[in-house]
């Protein structure tokens, strides 16, 4: 147990902290569901500011170059974990980030080793810690947004959608390369040698059926774009809002002609209707926030920001 964390809250400390970190959430964004509590039996590091309180640590991951989690992010990341609560809430988040990067930088490796990356996912509309993230080097990648379904919709017209068959899996996979090499362009993805591979490998699964699926659009006949998306309760994302039972949309591609044509509002829409076929309330995505072609679509078809993940690169 961190002395520090008893002294600043009493008996129990770790569960008043995530009491009062979660309904302080609830109170900004209801749509967040609970955090996952702090270890009690791990170093934390520890602010009590202003009549307000932090606690955070690191979770290290290491992942191969040539395997699927390589493809979203760097070798080695460290994943911070951060609960706060109080009037004052941006002076305690800020002491902790300060402690936890002060751990990182202590190793032996830290200057050598560039392929890492430091990762914080925070709620969107938490707007005061914010400026302590952009103070540490931090910089808003990618956003987490929700849709909750309603009523079903009428799909624009002049876009044919179908599912995806394996006869289209080499397209599909020259699609989702192009899109994720735009990512890369614009700093979001690192450059991988074995993208294409596994984006084959898991595109082949995705047709092999669930609890993925894939559609495709067409206009007169010639394919114009598709999506990707799993259904509800096969969603890893699901546990993260409070809006279960909840689907999840991992791409969306639209050839560059055939843009402004409402091929992605006719994709999206028939994905809406599949996932609201499965008892799906609610459909969550990942967009990055530096590419400017996705945030205006997803706004425009309803989406709102829940989760937005802060990165700060090396090399």
């Amino acid at each position: 147990m961190n002395k520090r964390l008893a002294a600043s809250l009493g008996a129990d400390p770790i569960a008043l902290l995530m009491e009062r970190h979660d309904r302080r959430v609830a109170q900004i964004d209801p749509r967040i569901a609970p955090a996952p509590p702090l270890a009690e039996d791990q170093e934390l590091a520890v602010s009590s500011r202003n009549g307000s309180v932090a606690a955070g640590r690191i979770e290290e991951y290491r992942f191969g170059k040539d395997t699927f989690e390589a493809l979203w992010g760097a070798l080695r990341r460290h994943v911070l974990q951060v609960r706060v609560f109080g009037p004052d809430p941006a002076a305690a988040f800020d002491e902790v980030l300060a402690g936890l990067l002060s751990q990182l930088g202590a190793g032996p490796d830290a200057q050598l080793d560039t392929d890492r990356s430091t990762v914080l996912t925070w709620p969107s509309l938490d707007t005061a810690c914010a400026a302590p993230l952009v103070r540490h080097g931090f910089a808003p990648l990618t956003s987490l947004v929700l849709k909750r379904l309603a009523q079903r919709t009428d799909p624009p017209g002049g876009t044919t959608v179908r599912p995806a068959r394996p006869d289209d899996l080499e397209r599909l996979v020259g699609q989702a390369e192009r899109l994720h090499l735009f990512e890369t362009q614009l700093g979001v993805l690192p450059r991988r040698a074995a993208l294409r591979t596994l984006l084959a490998d898991e595109l082949a699964g995705a047709l092999a059926g669930e609890p993925s699926f894939v559609l495709t659009a067409l206009i007169d006949g010639v394919p114009a774009g598709f999506l990707h998306g799993t259904f509800p309760h096969g969603a890893w994302i699901e546990q993260q809002v409070t809006t279960e039972p909840t689907g999840y949309l991992s791409r969306l591609f639209v050839e560059p002609e055939a843009r402004r044509k409402s091929v992605g509002q006719a994709l999206v829409a028939a994905a809406h209707a599949k996932l609201r076929a499965r008892g799906a309330q609610a459909v969550l995505l990942h967009h990055s926030l530096h590419n400017p072609l996705a945030a205006p679509l997803w706004a425009r078809v309803g989406y709102r920001p829940v989760l937005t993940t802060w990165t700060r690169n090396y090399g």
